[in-house]
């Protein structure tokens, strides 16, 4: 468990989320003494200096007591490794070094775990204040052996500019329809990551989709209302730069699993029962007069 004070200084200026600690910043849910599975999160990243700093703060200021987070670099030409070799003590492993890609990466990192529960997050993205003790909680609440919460979006300099709320209940037609959850919002235990075959190196964009949809086959989902995360939206992403390839991806996908896309009338439907889901999320946030926790000294837009 780290504090802002045990950590690099920030840049100067920079004050909130993930710059200052979670208590400073606040957190989703009390401080109340439970057993903290462990928990591993594995960061890919490949020159992505500009925002790794963000990503490993908004982990390691998690406040959470049996945390191990792993690093695996692609051998990055820019300033990364000079923020990862900063960052070094509070990491549990980190390497740079070329590898064969995310996918690669991700999976090199799981196999390096040693946690009970299994998270991943790209160098671009952050984890929420408090996610990942609302996360144990829930597994130690559920049998779950997935569980999944909302999502903010975030613009190259941390300001909120949309939300994700994902539906409680999934079939097969919100999978033929792309991925009904976030990434970066998504937790799992070890057991059926290995059970299931773990993360398909071979897959370049949906290697989330692909793992994601064989865990909903073998096991219990359980979403939270809360937002757990944020993916940040810049014009260096993959899904920026490689659109072509994740379509093509998908479509082999589908085809693979044998999803289906809904027709006109079971997608109205989908679409209504989702909105509703929604709503609940929505109007529980109103009714406790509850939000998503500030991000880097902005509050967050609805």
């Amino acid at each position: 468990m780290a504090h802002s004070s045990e950590l690099p200084p920030p840049p100067a200026g920079r004050v909130g989320w993930p710059w200052v600690s979670l208590s400073e910043a606040g957190s989703i849910g009390g401080g109340e003494r439970i057993q903290w599975p462990k928990i591993s999160i594995v960061t890919p990243s490949f020159n992505q200096g500009r925002f790794l700093e963000q990503t490993l703060r908004s982990v390691l200021l998690q406040g959470y007591p049996n945390l191990e987070y792993v690093v695996l670099d692609g051998g990055s030409s820019d300033n990364s490794i000079e923020i990862l070799e900063r960052y070094a003590p509070h990491l549990a492993y980190w390497r740079s070094q070329p590898d064969a890609g995310q996918a690669d990466a991700v999976a090199s990192g799981f196999e390096r775990a040693t946690g009970e529960i299994f998270g991943y997050l790209n160098s671009d993205d952050i984890l929420l204040p408090g996610a990942l003790k609302h996360v144990a909680r829930m597994f130690n609440l559920s049998k779950a052996g997935v569980v999944y919460g909302n999502r903010l979006v975030i613009d190259e300099d941390g300001a909120v500019i949309g939300r994700h709320i994902w539906p409680y209940f999934l079939s097969r037609y919100h999978w033929a329809r792309g991925q009904p959850m976030a990434q970066e919002c998504t937790f799992w235990r070890k057991d059926v990551y290995r059970g299931v075959g773990g993360i398909d190196r071979s897959k370049f964009f949906i290697l989330d989709y692909d793992l994601f949809y064989r865990m909903w086959m073998a096991t219990p989902f359980r979403k939270t209302r809360a937002y757990l995360g944020a993916i940040r939206v810049h014009d260096e992403t993959k899904s920026t730069r490689h659109d072509d390839v994740r379509h093509q991806e998908m479509a082999i996908a589908k085809a693979h699993y044998e999803l289906r896309e809904p027709g006109f009338l079971r997608v109205r439907i989908m679409n209504r029962l989702d909105r509703i889901q929604s709503l609940f999320d929505t109007s529980m946030e109103a009714m406790r007069g509850s939000a998503p926790p500030g991000i880097d000294g902005r509050e967050q837009g609805k």
